[in-house]
């Protein structure tokens, strides 16, 4: 009989409790076994997931919260024979979507019993704090400013909304530094960098035409981007889908990124912040294992 852990972080957006009772039900009734932990602090959910790789007792190590905890998750049993399921419970939910992973819980719990994967592979980003995984995307100037500037508390009460909130704040706040960003070693000039596993921008919104999940490498978007009308621009760009015909927008395949300047740029991972330049990206070692549908052939 296989057996689940659901590791659920209380904090993220639109958390639950119905929702995860609800999948823990399905996943029973389809003959699985069950438990449930909670995260109680940063970092402790990449501790749990470890744990329970180790042990292998667990088919699946579920994460039930955001992109933040599903990549805390992923940092604990990447490289293991463990499968990670998502219960997208966060407020963007971008990997979630990316993957096609299903929201309702019945689809979900009888995506888990398939015991159906796809390999991806995440990246890691290392500033003077440390290094982390990143499953979805990382960004580097105004992007993550705005990361900075979101409330917490906002973000579980609204949702995506909060970022909006905070968009706007940093379009005034913020500004503008140009840097130079190392691409394969290649040296580039920008004012904010976007280096993405996937396809998406937070949430639904089509950042470039390819996502590089299963690949080792990313795709790294430069900005060029001087004054606030032209930055305004850009953001409206961004949620139009239409980045790729912007002035002063590059696209580039990369497998690693550095930005070596020590002017305290700001930095954040799969929503959440991770404090400031120097800092370099590059892509994990090992893969993942991540529960999905079979994509139609």
């Amino acid at each position: 009989m296989k057996h689940v852990i659901i590791i659920t972080n209380p904090t993220a957006g639109h958390h639950s409790r119905s929702r995860i009772s609800r999948f823990i039900r399905h996943l029973e009734q389809a003959g699985l076994r069950t438990t449930i932990v909670r995260t109680h602090y940063p970092g402790h959910a990449t501790l749990l997931a470890r744990n329970a790789a180790e042990s292998g007792t667990y088919s699946h190590i579920v994460a039930a919260g955001g992109d933040g905890t599903i990549a805390e998750v992923s940092a604990g049993m990447i490289g293991t024979s463990a499968i990670l399921g998502i219960l997208p419970l966060g407020s963007a939910n971008v990997l979630a979507q990316e993957l096609r992973i299903p929201f309702k819980e019945f689809r979900n719990a009888t995506l888990i019993h398939s015991g159906h994967f796809t390999t991806i592979w995440p990246g890691y980003l290392h500033t003077n704090a440390g290094s982390q995984l990143f499953v979805q995307m990382a960004s580097i100037g105004f992007d993550a400013h705005i990361v900075h500037g979101t409330s917490t508390r906002l973000k579980s009460w609204v949702g995506r909304a909060a970022y909006a909130a905070s968009t706007l704040s940093s379009l005034f706040r913020y500004e503008l530094t140009e840097f130079t960003a190392l691409i394969d070693d290649i040296p580039y000039q920008a004012t904010t960098i976007i280096v993405s596993k996937g396809s998406l921008y937070a949430g639904k919104y089509k950042l470039t035409h390819h996502s590089a999940h299963e690949q080792k490498a990313f795709s790294v978007i430069l900005f060029q981007t001087s004054g606030r009308l032209a930055l305004a621009r850009t953001i409206l760009s961004l949620f139009l889908g239409r980045i790729g015909k912007q002035k002063g927008a590059r696209t580039l395949t990369a497998t690693t990124v550095e930005v070596p300047s020590h002017a305290a740029i700001p930095i954040q991972s799969d929503g959440d912040r991770k404090g400031f330049s120097p800092v370099h990206l590059d892509i994990a070692a090992c893969p993942l294992r991540v529960a999905t549908d079979p994509v139609p052939s």
